[in-house]
């Protein structure tokens, strides 16, 4: 029994290789720096509506706290998840972004602006999302501040890990705050 190889020319093989670096290059982009999984649904009016009750239950300690006027919150639905092209579509605002002043684990955060009538979601990268699905000791948290503009929405990523990482190889602890920005994105719609 005689076995045929076909000839392929080193032409068809380059076209080959190079369509082959250009899909895995693109998965790696996608995976890594493109946010298009829905993390959690942000219900701006509910909200609004818990900072004006505690607004109402006591105004003078309201008034007072109103720049630190907070609602933190750990746990989201499980149908929150999923790829959403939202995530893509929708406007985005950041604040400012930096590392929790903590000194036993900081975590590095970044602020969104959120206008108060609108629609809101936190989107991730895939690779970010699937961290946070095997790692279920870390819950993902965010926070939301009451301004006098909307509200504004502190994404945390809790990866004290990295900032270590990055102060032994580079000396300077904020190497990869670039690459962390993009890992949690907060995305409204009027």
């Amino acid at each position: 029994m005689k076995i045929k190889i076909k000839y392929i020319s080193p032409k068809k093989l380059l076209i080959l290789a190079a369509m082959l670096g250009g899909g895995f290059v693109l998965i790696v982009y996608i995976c890594l720096f493109t946010s298009i999984v829905r993390a959690r649904i942000i219900k701006v009016e509910n909200l609004v509506q818990q900072f004006e009750s505690q607004f109402q239950n006591d105004p003078l300690k309201a008034l007072q706290q109103s720049s630190t006027q907070k609602v933190v919150i750990q746990q989201g639905f499980n149908n929150d998840k999923g790829l959403d092209a939202n995530c893509l579509t929708w406007d985005s605002e950041p604040v400012v972004s930096g590392w929790t002043q903590d000194s036993k684990d900081s975590d590095f955060f970044v602020d969104y602006y959120v206008p108060p009538s609108s629609k809101a979601i936190i989107c991730t990268t895939p690779i970010f999302a699937g961290a946070l699905t095997a790692d279920a000791d870390k819950p993902f948290s965010y926070e939301v501040y009451r301004t006098e503009y909307g509200l504004r929405v502190r994404v945390i990523i809790g990866v004290s890990e990295v900032r270590e990482l990055c102060q032994m190889l580079a000396l300077d602890g904020n190497c990869l705050n670039s690459f962390l920005q993009q890992q949690a994105i907060v995305r409204y719609k009027h």
